[in-house]
């Protein structure tokens, strides 16, 4: 395996870790359920040059935070559904880049969390049924909206860092001017 792939892989893995403490530590929602900062590192590891392997790290990661949360009835769903988060993410990261930094994150972040919304409502509704699944979609945009803007946050402290060369490429979003196109 190549040098830079390693980095890769390595960096992926720390993402998905990140992406289980983040899960991990959360905060009661006045919705029901918990508000947490997984998908915040979701939206980050999408937005930096990992893929492939940003895909499948975040996903077991947050996977791996349903499983020792009690929460194993959500594992499956939760691998597939963050795995389609991030890969969503880097379709439209690199499909509008030429757009705004900003925008562009922006409309993938958006994306990726109308994928967990959709994802989580269908995977409740065949465990609860419709009106069940029907009362966590607030909480569910509550907690998207929030991954957005923390994640948005922190992508611009982070393009004022010096980051390793690694996590920078013509579809990183950090380091470029963060509201200047990419």
């Amino acid at each position: 395996m190549s040098q830079k792939r390693t980095q890769k892989l390595a960096f992926a893995a720390l993402f998905g870790a990140l992406t289980f403490a983040a899960t991990w530590i959360s905060f009661p929602s006045p919705f029901g359920g918990n508000v947490n900062f997984g998908d915040c590192i979701l939206l980050i590891s999408a937005w930096l040059p990992l893929e492939p392997w940003s895909i499948f790290a975040v996903a077991i990661g947050a996977t791996f935070t349903d499983l020792s949360a009690g929460y194993a009835i959500y594992a499956p769903a939760t691998f597939v559904i963050k795995a389609l988060m991030v890969l969503v993410a880097i379709l439209i990261k690199r499909g509008l880049s030429k757009i705004p930094t900003i925008w562009c994150a922006l409309l993938s972040g958006v994306a990726a969390e109308l994928v967990m919304t959709v994802g989580y409502f269908a995977y409740e509704t065949i465990l609860y049924g419709a009106a069940s699944a029907l009362l966590n979609i607030p909480f569910n945009l509550a907690q998207g909206g929030i991954a957005i803007t923390a994640a948005i946050v922190l992508s611009f402290v982070l393009s004022r860092m010096p980051l390793p060369e690694i996590l920078r490429s013509q579809w990183t979003l950090f380091g470029k001017g963060f509201t200047k196109k990419q």
